[in-house]
């Protein structure tokens, strides 16, 4: 007697539900996804809404964000609003976005994707992940005249309680160019072409063709400087990169992004981590003369930190900042996985799980809904 209740002590199924649960949330959301084909009583236990807000907030506590996927082999680094309330009644952002398409663009809680590659200058849709819609782009009409490498600008804002987006394509150039062409999508209208004249000159990487959206504007990075577009009034200008800064290096294992309301920027290379901020300086005697430049902010030795075999990883790179914590700098690697690091305290985390995974060069902030939804949720 005493054997056989032993035994069913043993057995997984005899566990409740809600111990059952806490093993699921200890595993990576791709696992406990992959547990849910096991039998009826998983899947009804990780596809509960408490399920998915438990993985949520456990993973925000300890890390201050939490990991989605937005396909079975990319992962996203996500964030919830800092005055978030876990105990409210909202229907929490699922782990598992899976969106079905090339991510080529993220702004103000929309996603931009694209159905082919997003450099083909077609076959564009902008995705809402709460809602599920999809708006699809029809294509500008140059798209289909000759083969080209498009890059491509996506930046969405709120007016009046009503949100508005517009898609920027740019045909590359990689030779310094001081004036191109820009077509232009606005959510309620149609294509527009512009001409741009770039008094400094500007050149695409060949392997950098996205940007990023940023307080009303978009951020190209080209060979030797940023192209700074603001696709709402056409003002555009150029930023150079952070003096001693490897501008290829930046492209392809650094990160540009925002943290603490500031524009930010990261270099990585064997050992060496640094991380600058854009800051407004004055110039000269005039008081009212101010340009901008890169401020050193971080620099950090990664061997102090990181195991050996991260740091000699040629692939690793920075996967994001934290928009809320401007200490926190998340590094990956594919062969490694996850770490989250404060630069202020030298704490490095490994983030155990998500190894063997890419990692967005996109960063989602969810956005509170809006309080008609709260409302109704309560009801």
């Amino acid at each position: 007697m005493g054997a056989k209740y032993c035994y069913s002590l043993s057995n997984i199924n005899n566990l409740a539900d809600d111990v059952l649960g806490e093993i699921f949330i200890r595993l990576s959301f791709i696992s406990s996804g992959r547990c849910k084909c096991v039998c009826k009583r998983w899947l009804g236990v990780i596809s509960s809404p408490c399920f998915t807000t438990q993985v949520v907030s456990r993973q925000h506590t300890l890390f201050n964000t939490f990991f989605t996927f937005l396909s079975p082999h990319q992962l996203m680094l996500a964030f919830l609003p800092s005055d978030f309330d876990f105990n409210s009644q909202i229907q929490m952002p699922s782990p598992d976005i899976l969106v079905k398409g090339n991510v080529c663009g993220y702004s103000n809680g929309l996603f931009l994707c694209c159905s082919n590659r997003y450099t083909s200058g077609r076959g564009y849709f902008v995705y809402d992940p709460f809602t599920k819609e999809c708006t699809y782009i029809h294509p500008f009409p140059e798209a289909n005249k000759k083969q080209s490498v498009y890059a491509v600008g996506f930046l969405s804002e709120t007016l009046n309680s009503t949100r508005y987006f517009w898609i920027v394509i740019v045909n590359s150039f990689i030779r310094k160019t001081h004036a191109f062409k820009i077509e232009v999508f606005f959510s309620k209208g149609t294509w527009r072409q512009f001409f741009m004249s770039c008094a400094n000159g500007f050149a695409f990487a060949p392997h950098w063709m996205l940007s990023l959206a940023y307080q009303g504007n978009l951020y190209f990075m080209g060979m030797t400087n940023i192209f700074v577009f603001d696709p709402v009034f056409l003002g555009h200008y150029t930023i150079d990169y952070p003096e001693g800064a490897d501008a290829m290096n930046i492209m392809s294992f650094g990160f540009l992004g925002c943290s603490n309301g500031t524009l930010r920027i990261a270099d990585i290379g064997h050992n060496d981590l640094r991380v600058w901020e854009l800051i407004w300086q004055e110039e000269g005697v005039d008081p009212i003369n101010f340009v901008q430049r890169w401020h050193l902010v971080h620099r950090t030795n990664l061997s102090t930190h990181l195991p050996v075999k991260f740091c000699a990883n040629y692939f690793k790179r920075v996967g994001g900042f934290h928009p809320y914590d401007g200490n926190i700098v998340y590094l990956h690697s594919y062969a490694d996985g996850l770490f989250a690091a404060n630069l202020l305290t030298n704490k490095f985390v490994s983030i155990p799980g998500y190894d063997k995974y890419d990692i967005s060069p996109f960063q989602l902030q969810f956005p509170l809904p809006p309080k008609e939804d709260i409302r109704n949720t309560k009801s």
